[in-house]
């Protein structure tokens, strides 16, 4: 069993970082002491598990923020997009679907809603790991505490914690009856419900059972249909416990959980209207669109039809703790199954034009198994850790882009500037495929021996842009890794400790994608057309057949009447050798090499052109016949990804008195490569061998340097850190409007300043403080994917430049600013508890937080749009001696709708969409205690 250590001297710390800091619930915490020391003070009392074992929050030089579960229940904290108020390291942006949301610590973190591309903080339940972020969006069961681990963790928990870990504790089964029961009400017709109660079975058998509901109306409106129903709550979950205890020395805590999410998510307002948005969504195919000057916080939308959300979950661990005297082995297993289905209305408008319908399967198994001691010896004591790890998911994702009923009359809608449209284009591919071989279509070529290369793909009638057609995909992954762990604190002096651990991580995939695309004219290739051999005599011939000559400057009656014609008679009632007499001469000379081909299809309609609007162009299926080729990766002989890691951890730490305590660490992460499981990537994904590129990234190697002093007294805390913090081969991940590009950045660095401090001036009185400063950079950036032409609002002349070569896919961003990482974040917050007597307690507190404004387009430039954060918690605690509480709360008092994150509008270039927060929300919380 692990040793609740209580003393102010530094042991052992496992996992790399800086500051620590407690947010605790005020004087609620101090009364939790009880008989104290003279120089003990609240903060001594939290235990952390941050290195695998428990220890006090002071004595553990770990960077970790830990929020208590009094100040979850209190600030009414329901899940982690929450926990990011009182946290300020830490950010949480949901984006699309209620399942895509990302994890940022110190302003690094991905993932998004790419399943392929791990996420960089790692989120651990009971010590059990959460592989997808969909897994950790549950509402908060009864808690210990909740610990944010800043920076990398990769020595000790493995796998995706690059950049930090978020460790949620829950309360395990008591041999003694208590429970409790809460009922709220508030705006937005919220209704929730939590409980949980424990208690013994036998002397050595104990049980807990907790559950949740949270049902809320949604916070946008939509003009379609009036519904206020995006982004509401609808989801529960159940999770029971057993805690069995034969001896002192020996016991086991069984865990399984179920939970479940349906909900509609997620609203997205548009920023910014381009031409296509306004004039031919708006206007032209009199789709309805939110009012061009609407206030983001009236939260406007006009989808058609509503995003939907269900997440269904379930999962079993089984944790044994075996004290054996000299040290105490530990094993967690556990499995974890889920389903994701979402389908939203892509293009976030009124018209019917692009659903996309995405699931996601995965199961998990992962196993731990670590000993831990401690040994005195001659030269000071040593505390040790060793250990492995195991994992292994198999993953099914199945996504589409499908046309609705207004895909088409959109396709003709666009190519209406260049005077055609669809049936057009379709009509004259099809009389190029008559004119030059056999077809199935329109029966044998008139002229084969004009098209010496072949006669080109043609498009069936109606088959452009229909309606149910477009990109499919079924991806499928299996992942295993393993990870071997051991890490050694020195005593040496009863002041000086010093550190040092290393750990070991294989990881192996195998990755499929089956792409399928139903809709011709996104894929054909619209080059063939121009290298068809058929000259500008042969057209005139065919014009006088049809009875509409061709015209050079304006081929389109020529085409329509052509695409008729071929429809009905495949001859077009023309005599065979007068049409070669005016053709055959240009034909011969060209196949001779002695003359230039003069194609009237490139000379006129010139489908070539056409090449921008096949908006979904669909690369190969994967993988293939030598597909993964990259500098960073590794294929093993039997088709896996695989790639490995040493990471290292070093720290010294020495109490300079009873109450100041300073370190020095420097710790290393790793994070292995992904893979873009997007339909569509950019740029096309087939390279001149052969092989498959822009389907993968190198991992992510992590180095930082950590400096800090932390000081405990009587009356609180105060806590400074220095860190610089580097990230070789970042997983880039950026979204076009059109597809998404994935690449490593050379190097992504962030040095930054993390000031913490809570400080009771008089005995009732709690304030607390928290600051952290970020520079971050791209250091070295020298293969960023280039911006679509019209989908990004790129300014800077250098990249705007480089850019505007057709055959530049990439440019060099190195020396740029990563977009949408606060310089400052800030959190401060007040409480005061009120003696009313008789054991009663009034408690007011109020909490600020502060971001200061970014951009939030990659590379960051002065003209992109901005974030920037000013909100205000609070609540209102009345706490009885007979456990009944009161707690009158709100969140986002201030109403701030500020922006989550930007993207660029689907198929509408020059258009822009944008996720805000959510809006002020308040009501009442009825609790009871037993």
């Amino acid at each position: 069993m692990c040793i609740q250590m209580r003393s102010k001297k530094w042991r052992a710390s496992l996992a790399g970082s800086v500051a620590v800091s407690a947010l605790l619930a005020g004087a609620t915490a101090a009364q939790e002491i009880g008989d104290t020391s003279e120089t003990e003070t609240a903060v001594d009392t939290v235990i952390v598990t941050a290195n695998k074992r428990q220890q006090t929050l002071q004595e553990v030089p770990v960077a970790v923020s830990v929020v208590a579960g009094e100040l979850i229940d209190n600030a009414e904290i329901i899940d982690i997009i929450d926990l990011q108020a009182s946290v300020p390291s830490l950010r949480v942006n949901q984006l699309q679907t209620s399942s895509s949301t990302v994890f940022a610590i110190r302003g690094f973190g991905n993932g998004s809603n790419n399943p392929g591309i791990d996420p960089s903080v790692g989120v651990f339940v009971d010590g059990v790991f959460r592989s997808r972020v969909s897994s950790s969006l549950f509402d908060f069961p009864t808690l210990e505490r909740v610990e944010v681990l800043r920076g990398p963790q990769s020595t000790l928990f493995g796998k995706n914690v690059s950049v930090g870990a978020i460790n949620v504790t829950t309360k395990a089964p008591s041999f003694d009856w208590e429970g409790s029961v809460e009922a709220t009400v508030g705006n937005l017709d919220t209704v929730r419900f939590r409980g949980t109660l424990s208690g013994p079975i036998t002397d050595e058998l104990a049980f807990r059972i907790s559950g949740t509901t949270n049902n809320r109306d949604g916070t946008y409106t939509n003009l379609v249909n009036g519904s206020e129903n995006i982004n509401d709550r609808d989801r529960w979950s159940v999770r029971g416990q057993l805690l069995w205890e034969p001896t002192e020395k020996i016991s086991f805590r069984l865990i399984g959980d179920i939970d479940e999410i349906d909900e509609t998510c997620c609203g997205a307002i548009f920023f910014e209207q381009g031409p296509v948005t306004s004039q031919l969504i708006g206007g032209v195919l009199g789709g309805l669109v939110p009012p061009a000057d609407a206030d983001p916080g009236d939260r406007l939308v006009a989808v058609d039809p509503e995003p939907r959300n269900e997440l269904d979950g379930k999962g079993l661990s089984l944790q044994g703790d075996w004290d054996l005297g000299w040290g105490t082995v530990t094993s967690i297993t556990a499995f974890r199954s889920q389903t994701d289905f979402n389908s939203i209305d892509a293009d976030f408008t009124g018209a019917d034009l692009i659903r996309q319908p995405r699931t996601l399967d995965f199961d998990t198994f992962t196993q731990e198994l670590r000993i831990a001691g401690e040994w005195e010896s001659d030269i000071g004591t040593f505390n040790w850790l060793a250990g492995g790890f195991y994992f292994n998911e198999d993953l099914t994702f199945d996504t589409a882009g499908l046309g609705g009923a207004d895909w088409r009359a959109f396709g003709d809608a666009l190519l209406a500037p260049a005077n055609t449209n669809l049936a057009v284009v379709e009509g004259a591919t099809q009389l190029i495929g008559a004119l030059t071989a056999d077809s199935a279509l329109t029966g044998p070529a008139l002229f084969p021996e004009l098209s010496p290369l072949g006669g080109p793909s043609v498009l069936p009638t109606g088959s452009s842009y229909a309606e149910g057609a477009g990109p499919m995909g079924r991806f499928e992954q299996d992942n295993e890794l393993f990870s071997l762990f051991v890490q050694t604190d020195w005593a040496i002096t009863d002041r000086l400790t010093l550190t040092g651990g290393v750990g070991y991580t294989r990881d192996k995939k195998e990755v499929t994608g089956l792409l399928t695309q139903t809709d011709p004219f996104q894929n054909i290739d619209l080059a063939q057309f121009g290298t068809s051999g058929i000259s500008l005599e042969a057209a005139n011939l065919l014009g006088q057949a049809i009875g509409t000559p061709f015209v050079l400057n304006n081929p389109t009656p020529f085409f329509a009447a052509a695409a008729i014609a071929s429809a009905t008679s495949p001859t077009f009632a023309l005599d065979r050798a007068t049409a070669l007499q005016g053709a055959i001469t240009n034909a011969t000379l060209v196949s001779q090499g002695l003359a230039t081909p003069s194609p009237f299809l490139a000379a006129g309609l010139g489908l070539t052109l056409l090449e921008p609007f096949q908006i979904f162009r669909l690369g190969p299926s994967f993988p293939a016949d030598g597909a993964v080729r990259d500098d960073d990766i590794t294929l093993s002989d039997d088709g896996y990804v695989v790639d490995d890691a040493f990471t290292f951890t070093g720290r010294l730490a020495y109490d300079v008195t009873e109450n100041i305590n300073t370190y020095f660490s420097y710790s290393t992460g790793y994070k292995p490569p992904a893979s873009n499981l997007a339909l569509t990537t950019l740029p096309p994904t087939t390279a001149a061998d052969g092989s498959i590129v822009g389907r993968f990234a190198g991992g992510e190697d992590v180095r930082v340097f950590e400096i800090g002093v932390k000081a405990a007294y009587d009356w609180g805390y105060i806590n400074l850190a220095l860190f610089d913090q580097s990230v070789d081969d970042f997983q880039s991940v950026i979204f076009t409007g059109i597809g998404q590009q994935l690449s490593n950045a050379g190097k992504q660095t962030v040095q930054g300043v993390e000031v913490e401090a809570s400080v009771n001036p008089i005995d009732p009185l709690n304030l607390f403080f928290g600051l952290t400063y970020l520079d971050p950079e791209f250091e070295s950036f020298e293969a960023a994917p280039c911006p679509s032409a019209g989908f990004l609002s790129i300014t800077d002349p250098e990249i705007v430049a480089a850019c505007a070569d057709p055959a530049v896919n990439s440019v060099d961003i190195s020396g740029t600013r990563p977009s949408g990482i606060h310089d400052v974040s800030l959190t401060t917050s007040a409480s005061y508890r009120f003696d009313l007597g008789n054991g009663t307690t009034l408690t007011p507190r109020i909490e600020y937080l502060y971001e200061n404004e970014v951009s939030l387009f990659e590379p960051e430039n002065g003209s992109a749009p901005t974030r920037k954060v000013n909100q205000i918690n609070a609540n209102i605690l009345l706490l009885m001696e007979n456990g009944f509480a009161i707690n009158v709360w709100g969140r986002n008092l201030t109403d701030d709708d500020s922006n989550i994150t930007f993207f660029n509008s689907v198929a509408q270039a020059g258009s822009f969409n944008s996720y805000i927060t959510p809006p002020r929300q308040w009501g009442v919380s009825i609790r009871k205690e037993f």
